[in-house]
């Protein structure tokens, strides 16, 4: 049995490390630095986290490490600072939440060490910052002479700036301070809630909405108002999480997303993306900011003696446990999503796509940046060591497998993909193929065929998941694929010391990348990489739970179960717990016959192709096909299309995987000449596939689905292939 570390040790071992200096991000431990360079953020929470716990040389240590933040020239702190020490030219300003962080920890040392003038210093230094601050209306950001960069207002700063002086002991001395703060933290609210933002002019940014985070530090800045005696922190605090509550929960699986409208709606918002502050357009579950919502619901627990604020910081605890590293320690980032319409969570990602170039963790693959969400950030560890404690988390036990599952055996033949060409597709197949063959670039392929595209497509700079998608198409019409020992050389340049492959070279590895470059070899006939350290890589994806992470010790799901399932069964390999596996996926199995990508998540098309075809991999027949089959069918929509789930959004991609889920049970859909011709209405001018009629073509993921799926209708697609080139 699995035996989890604590969050207390991982983060001494492995974030702190014996220099007291903390990198920004790790990979999996302390061996894989991601990102070295250093925040003044992550040294002052490292104070704030671990002073209370730690003896005089931890404290003593770490208050080192921030006081290499100091900025000689002038009064405050650089905040970011190069591997070697030097300060980055943009650290050289001032964002007062992270001003007034470094100075409460600082404070909370010298309480910790007993040093009442290094505890005078701070305070003092403190009214000075927020003196500044007010003097200038609130700004975000400040030049270090106090010039303003940013003159909007951040919640989440006013905030931290509550929670700083609320650090020191209470005096009358900063009740008026106290009370401007407090005044301004006011101007957030809505009817609700609060909005994370107030323009330069002082209204409030309806554009930028709502944001967890600010949400979070502001209830918890209420109520330690309210414990200083304020007459509404109570109440104002209790309103914010009950937004939050209401707003951000993931209706239908777990977790909280990062951001709403200021409708408190979750969508995908690229014009605010694009032409507002810098951030991904994707909303996203972000651990850190759990932790900050665990922390405020049980202060105001404490206030109110509410079971639902306990309720909440219980919710919010189980996703810091879901997303903790049982094996190595630590917490992982969090979990994204691909959204099927700007309202619509639908395939889980172990990435966060589109955010801003130079965010912390960031990898850049061509014109798009990604976060992968396995990597550990030292801001995350310290905001969950303090809404968790010094504990181990809970170690789950995986399902039994249900007694009597069929043999359910294919035939492993990848002599042919299709067994004939298409012959009623209705689409231009010469212009698509055109549009293909236009992806390559260098030894691989991009996923469009644009060298600097605008809006939000990517470009055709090769990676490790395009290739894929047009060698799979290539083979399935009976197209040679060109060069192919070169692009082969491209893609085992991607595998990483662990065994894994990544999406560039470089790029960590992910189990979703490893089964694009496993299967790409597969069908290509190559073996050119290091196979055996590949599927241990891949084994090591295995969870507690049973299921697959797209990472050693994330979370499983069933969809990166299929990818690692797959790529393993490439590599003529069986899962190492199978029996484990066989029952994580029976249990995601629901009443109605359909599949959810976790156990107890409701039924979806893609999770239940990603079940049924993991299954159908291992030569397992699913419980009641059947019925799958029925569930699959009846999503079908009078247009050709499906909807991804009951009384969901008609799904481009979901259809796809309906398809196949038919395809594969040997099924097809209710009327599949509608949907032939469903699919063939979404070719656009230039021969790619768009998800929607008459849009831009979109990326090779699509044209696969359409290419593959026409197939399936036909009949004509090697049910092999079906299984394992999904």
């Amino acid at each position: 049995m699995t035996t989890a570390k604590t969050l207390r040790s991982f983060v001494l071992e492995h974030t702190v490390g014996d220099d007291f200096r903390v990198p920004a991000v790790l990979g999996r431990d302390s061996t894989d630095t991601v990102t070295p360079d250093r925040t003044l953020r992550d040294a002052a929470l490292a104070l704030i986290a671990l002073a209370p716990l730690e003896d005089a040389g931890v404290v003593t240590g770490l208050l080192k490490g921030l006081a290499e933040f100091e900025d000689s020239a002038a009064d405050g702190y650089h905040e970011l600072l190069d591997i070697t020490g030097a300060p980055h030219p943009v650290g050289l300003v001032r964002t007062p939440g992270a001003q007034a962080l470094a100075l409460a920890g600082r404070h909370r040392a010298a309480v910790t060490l007993g040093d009442p003038d290094l505890a005078e210093d701070s305070a003092a230094r403190l009214r000075t910052l927020i003196e500044r601050s007010a003097a200038r209306d609130w700004p975000a950001l400040l030049t270090p002479d106090g010039e303003v960069l940013d003159g909007a207002s951040s919640l989440a700063d006013t905030a931290e700036l509550v929670l700083a002086v609320c650090e020191l002991p209470a005096h009358a001395s900063w009740d008026d301070m106290l009370g401007q703060v407090a005044a301004h933290l006011e101007r957030f609210h809505t009817d609700t809630g609060a909005l994370a933002y107030l323009t330069p002019r002082g209204a409030q940014d309806t554009r930028h909405g709502h944001r967890l985070r600010a949400t979070a530090l502001g209830a918890s800045a209420w109520a330690a108002l309210a414990e200083r005696g304020h007459a509404q922190g109570t109440e104002h605090a209790a309103r914010l999480l009950r937004h939050a509550r209401d707003s951000h929960r993931h209706t239908t699986g777990r977790g909280f997303w990062d951001r709403s409208g200021a409708d408190s709606q979750v969508r995908v918002d690229p014009v605010t993306a694009v032409h507002g502050r810098p951030d991904s357009p994707f909303p996203a579950k972000l651990t850190a900011d759990a932790a900050l919502l665990a922390v405020a619901a049980r202060q105001v627990a404490q206030l109110t003696g509410e079971p639902g604020f306990t309720a909440l910081a219980d919710a919010a605890r189980s996703e810091l446990h879901r997303y903790s590293d049982l094996a190595v320690g630590g917490v992982f980032q969090g979990q994204g999503s691909w959204f099927s319409t700007p309202v619509d969570p639908t395939v889980p990602l172990a990435r966060h796509v589109m955010v801003p170039p130079r965010s912390a963790g960031a990898f850049s693959v061509g014109n798009t940046a990604y976060i992968p969400f396995h990597e550990k950030h030292a801001e995350t560890q310290f905001l969950a060591l303090l809404a968790l404690g010094d504990q181990a988390p809970p170690v789950p036990a995986a399902p039994p497998r249900p007694a009597g599952m069929a043999h359910w055996p294919v035939e492993p033949d990848l002599s042919h993909a299709a067994k004939a060409p298409l012959s009623d597709s209705a689409i231009d197949l010469d212009r698509y193929l055109a549009w293909l063959r236009s992806t390559e670039s260098g030894l691989g392929y991009g996923l469009t065929p644009y060298r600097a595209p605008l809006g939000l497509r990517s470009d055709r700079t090769a990676q490790t998941f395009s290739a894929l998608h047009v060698v799979s198409d290539l083979l399935t019409v009976g197209e040679p694929v060109p060069a192919s020992e070169g692009l082969l050389r491209g893609i085992y340049s991607t595998q990483n010391p662990d065994g894994g492959f990544g999406e560039q070279p470089g790029l960590l590895s992910e189990a979703f990348t490893t089964y694009c470059a496993v299967l790409t070899a597969k069908v290509l006939g190559g073996a050119g990489y290091d196979q055996k350290a590949c599927a241990s890589f891949l084994q090591a994806c295995q969870h507690a739970e049973g299921g697959y992470g797209n990472a050693p010790g994330y979370p499983p799901d069933a969809w990166h179960s299929n990818l690692a399932v797959l790529a393993l069964h490439a590599l003529g390999e069986r899962p190492a717990r199978e029996d484990d596996l066989v029952g994580y996926l029976t249990a995601c199995r629901n009443p109605d016959g359909g599949y959810g990508n976790q156990p107890g998540a409701p039924s979806d098309a893609f999770a239940t192709f990603r079940a049924t075809d993991t299954l159908a991999a291992l030569g397992v027949r699913p419980l009641d096909l059947d019925a799958t089959v029925s569930w699959v069918q009846a999503l079908q929509t009078p247009s050709g299309g499906f909807r991804y789930r009951e009384n969901g959004a008609e799904s481009f991609v979901g259809s796809y995987h309906a398809i196949a889920t038919l395809y594969v049970a040997g099924a097809q859909p209710l009327d599949a000449a509608a949907c032939r011709q469903w699919i063939a209405d979404r070719q656009s001018a230039d021969g790619g596939f768009s998800r929607l009629p008459g849009g831009p073509s979109e990326t090779t993921d699509e044209g696969f689905i359409a290419i593959q799926a026409l197939h399936m209708l036909e009949g004509k697609l090697n049910r092999y292939w079906a299984v394992i080139m999904t």
